[in-house]
């Protein structure tokens, strides 16, 4: 009882003075404490001021910094986009020279046609050299057609096919099986792969030297004669062996192949390719 006595007076009283402030105020008693009370607190509002100031132009800095941040970013995709666009031109432009090859080889194949066709991608692996290219049964591509470079020569058999792609196991691959014959000689041999992707000239018999030019004989008609296929390199071996150990180098850089034409017009005699 007596603490809320306390209480009561104390707030009666607090009460009561500021009633007192409030008429001083209005009559101007108070103007000469107010100027003095001013003049103290100023110093303390002008630090105050120039405290809380780099701390106001921070948080507006750091809203500005998010904005160029969300910029940054935008325009980082921007260049992204036009650097893709860039490398697709230059892709683009690599293929132009190819393309005309092609179309050149299409022209003087008279009543042969070919379907022009892009690697998409190369699997190469020990004994195994497949590329993937963007043409399929859709387009009339069925195993077993002969698949050459731009340039004419032979680089490999379509051997699966799916609807807007096909599989081309290239000459390089260990799998790989063409008869072959020296140009302008009766010697005939197999043209195949290996694990390390060099390609030989087996079961070849006769008198081979380096620079000797390398075509499809056409036997088995499993590929027309006469097409280029690469250059004797390196001959091993001597009269008295059964076979020489004769390599080839293909005319066409394999490995950069970026186009290819499929000749459609050709059908092989083989009835099944060999396993994969």
């Amino acid at each position: 009882m007596l603490i809320f006595q306390r209480y009561a007076y104390w707030a009666g009283a607090m009460v009561g003075l500021a009633m007192v402030f409030a008429v001083a105020s209005q009559a101007g008693v108070l103007n000469p404490v107010q100027g003095v009370f001013l003049r103290v607190t100023s110093p303390i509002e002008s630090g105050v001021g120039s405290v809380l100031r780099p701390v106001g132009a921070f948080v507006t800095d750091a809203g500005r910094i998010r904005s160029l941040q969300q910029e940054n970013r935008e325009l980082r995709l921007q260049v992204e986009d036009l650097q893709n666009q860039v490398a697709q031109l230059q892709q683009d432009a690599a293929e132009i020279p190819e393309l005309r090859q092609a179309l050149g080889i299409i022209d003087e194949a008279g009543g042969d046609t070919f379907e022009a066709a892009s690697v998409l991608t190369r699997d190469a692996f020990p004994f195994s050299d497949v590329i993937r290219v963007n043409k399929g049964s859709n387009d009339g591509i069925r195993v077993g057609m002969v698949v050459r470079s731009t340039q004419g020569s032979l680089v490999g058999t379509v051997t699966e096919t799916f609807p807007s792609q096909s599989l081309v196991r290239l000459i390089s691959d260990s799998r790989s099986s063409v008869n072959a014959e020296i140009a302008g000689t009766a010697i005939e041999g197999n043209v195949r792969g290996s694990a390390t992707k060099t390609v030989k000239f087996d079961l070849a018999q006769g008198n081979i030297s380096t620079g000797d030019q390398v075509i499809t004989s056409g036997v088995g008609d499993n590929y027309p004669r006469g097409l280029p296929i690469g250059t004797v390199v390196e001959v091993e071996g001597t009269p008295q062996d059964l076979y020489l150990d004769v390599t080839i180098e293909p005319h066409v850089r394999l490995s950069r192949l970026t186009t290819v034409l499929i000749e459609t017009s050709f059908d092989p005699g083989r009835q099944m390719l060999e396993q994969q």
